[in-house]
């Protein structure tokens, strides 16, 4: 018998200790695998809740289009002790995202060179040649952290990440390498019916000022980042006038400001470019107040006539229709909620201040879009039309209606009196892709020569009793829709006084030229992005590596809330005490030697001491509320210690419970 039970309790032993290495084993296994998927196996599944370690589809574009090899060169210093500390997994997210581009090249053109610019090193230089800028370390020596991107003889360089931008990492690289590897310098082709190239005295004049015949600041920029070669000036910013009847076939952008008066041939010129792939970025205005300081002044009797000014609004209907959005060109917006001060006592409601709130940040053309000023704006109407996708980059207030621009240009008070809220928030900036019909399905329109040509022969037939013969029509060689899905964009924006330098720049102390807003960079953007093509416009913003205790401080709310309120109430009582002390002083009189009365002396003892108390039970609650706080601190920083452990333990215990039953049974 005693046998038996050694054997048993032997044999008990031998299941605990094979339990137990099988346990240890099974970690094991599940450590090993977890490291070969992670460094040799390409397939990956991203359960991150912004999807950060995978590449948009636009990112994957670019890499299948890649045909020449290209290098990126990491520059990160590696030295802990010299590295800021925030910095050191932010460099560990951008590595990832690294790898992420070199897994994606299916040709294997992306190399990633990982480079550590120690101080005073050949590699150190390297990285000051490449122009990255150096911050300052915790041991006062320099540290690195920034990119270059180079392909052939072309380089572009991110000079530091900023772990700010951390949700635009993406679209840089992704339009560094767009850069080095396109073949020439990207084509922008203006259209304005303003002088935007210098031109007449400023409707916003300063004191002193006097009249504004420099080019405007936004056409300035543009000059120097698509012509920065002095000697071949001109070349990559064309002016095509008015009175279009094609767009160039090398030109990538078509940029429109204020296109006042634009003709049906313009516009067909517009439609044709947009159908092969060509990208526009347009400024309409409803009222443009630059435009309108261009009219005529009232004609004295017996003066010479005067040649008419720039129309204030400005449309492009047939365009606009066939992508399915329309443009309210005769009344303004006004919005209390961005209204804007023009002096202390008065503000106007079209004079439009917006902020963060009204703008999409999740669209990497406006995430970093933080205040613009828009001056008399019009607004956009959206209808789905098959094909078409509609963004909508900027919008207005649920506060806003719209008016006559005459009323709020000479009594905005009065709109402010009579205002009514729409509840409506109006698209301001639109952005269209996607697949785009024609809006001239009969081909090119006429001009007026050729419609009176065609009068003409009409009438001589009807006069010679010659029978009308179907005329042979000669098929143009129209496009009726996009040669390519996804080839093509438009961007809208419902003003254009909000480039013009009295509303978009200034000067520092200095006198240098600076933005005073967002708003040429806005143009700055879109233009970009359009250049690049439908690729950069189709990369998201990334989410945040960095992942804040959200539910800590959900119960950290919950706690605060239990104990401000009380908290509050004793705050209260203490000042009414020390109020009421103040004023029995007060009343005592104000000579230097003042005699207080023993039923005041008696009073104000009484105070002294309600005063202490409220201020010790002050001083209680807010050490109740910090004990509560640690004590959800520490609950969670258990359970993410403790959880994983725990729960491997209990998978052990519960393996062990059924190998027991399973040997029972036998």
């Amino acid at each position: 018998m005693s046998a038996t039970k050694e054997i048993s309790k032997n044999k008990s032993t031998h299941v605990w200790l094979f339990s137990a290495i099988g346990v240890f084993l099974v970690l094991g296994i599940v450590i090993a695998l977890n490291l070969l998927v992670s460094t040799s196996v390409p397939f990956k599944i991203d359960l991150t809740e912004d999807k950060i370690h995978t590449l948009s589809q636009g990112t994957k574009d670019v890499l299948e289009g890649l045909d020449t090899p290209v290098t990126m060169s990491f520059f990160v210093s590696k030295d802990k002790d010299n590295m800021r500390p925030e910095l050191i997994p932010f460099a560990k997210r951008v590595d990832s995202l690294l790898k992420e581009y070199e897994r994606g090249s299916s040709g294997g053109f992306i190399e990633i060179e990982r480079i550590d610019p120690s101080p005073d090193s050949e590699d150190e230089d390297r990285a000051k040649l490449n122009n990255l800028q150096g911050i300052p370390g915790r041991l006062n020596e320099p540290a690195y952290l920034g990119l270059t991107i180079t392909c052939l003889d072309r380089k572009s360089s991110i000079p530091f990440i900023d772990p700010n931008r951390e949700q635009m990492l993406e679209y840089d690289i992704s339009r560094a390498i767009v850069e080095v590897t396109r073949e020439g310098a990207p084509k922008v082709a203006l259209m304005s019916a303003l002088p935007v190239q210098g031109g007449p005295a400023t409707p916003f004049a300063q004191p002193g000022q006097g009249q504004q015949n420099r080019p405007w600041q936004f056409y300035t920029q543009l000059k120097r980042d698509y012509d920065p070669d002095p000697t071949d000036f001109g070349s990559n910013l064309v002016d095509l006038g008015m009175d279009i009847e094609v767009v160039p076939e090398d030109v990538d952008v078509v940029l429109l400001v204020h296109p006042a008066g634009i003709t049906e041939n313009a516009q067909y010129a517009l439609d044709q470019f947009l159908l092969r792939g060509g990208n526009i970025v347009a400024f309409l205005d409803s009222f443009s107040v630059v435009a309108a300081q261009s009219q005529p002044q009232r004609q004295q009797f017996g003066g010479a006539p005067q040649a008419p000014g720039i129309p204030t609004s400005s449309n492009m209907e047939k365009l606009l229709n066939a992508w399915g959005v329309s443009f309210e060109a005769n009344q303004v917006l006004a919005d209390r909620t961005y209204e804007t001060a023009q002096t202390q006592t008065s503000n106007n409601p079209s004079v439009l201040t917006i902020t963060r709130e009204a703008v999409n940040k999740d669209d990497t053309l406006t995430t970093s879009i933080r205040d613009l000023l828009m001056y008399f704006s019009g607004v956009f109407y959206v209808s789905e039309k098959e094909g078409v996708e509609v963004e909508t980059l900027i919008k207005s207030s649920p506060k806003s209606q719209l008016v006559v621009p005459q009323s709020v240009q000479f009594n905005p008070d009065q709109v402010i009196q009579n205002f009514k809220a729409s509840g409506t928030e109006y698209p301001l900036a639109l952005r269209l892709s996607g697949t785009f019909v024609t809006a001239f399905p009969q081909g090119k329109p006429k001009s007026e020569e050729e419609v009176e040509e065609v009068e003409e022969v009409e009438e001589v037939e009807e006069v010679e009793g010659e029978e009308s013969k179907p005329k042979e029509t000669k098929e143009e060689d129209s496009l009726k829709e996009s040669m390519e899905d996804g080839k093509g964009s438009v961007f809208l924006a419902a003003d254009s006084d909000m480039l013009f330098d009295a509303l978009a720049v200034g000067r520092d102390m200095f006198g240098r030229t600076t933005y005073r807003n967002n708003n040429i960079p806005l143009l700055e953007n879109a233009v970009e992005q359009a250049s690049g093509g439908g690729s950069l416009m189709s990369i998201r913003t990334r989410g945040s590596g960095r992942r804040p205790f959200s539910k800590f401080k959900e119960l950290a709310e919950e706690a605060s809330e239990k104990l401000n309120e009380e908290i509050a109430k004793v705050t209260k009582k203490e000042q009414e005490l020390s109020g009421e002390i103040s004023k029995l002083m007060q009343e005592q009189g104000n000579d230097q030697m003042v005699v207080i009365s023993p039923e005041v002396a008696n009073k104000i003892k009484e105070l002294r001491q309600e005063e202490v108390k409220a201020s010790k039970r002050k001083r209680e609650l807010s050490r109740d509320l910090r004990k509560d706080i640690r004590k959800i601190e520490n609950k969670i920083k258990n359970l993410n210690i403790a959880g994983i452990p725990l729960l491997i333990i209990l998978i052990g215990i519960v393996h062990l419970i059924i190998r027991r039953i399973k040997i029972s049974a036998r």
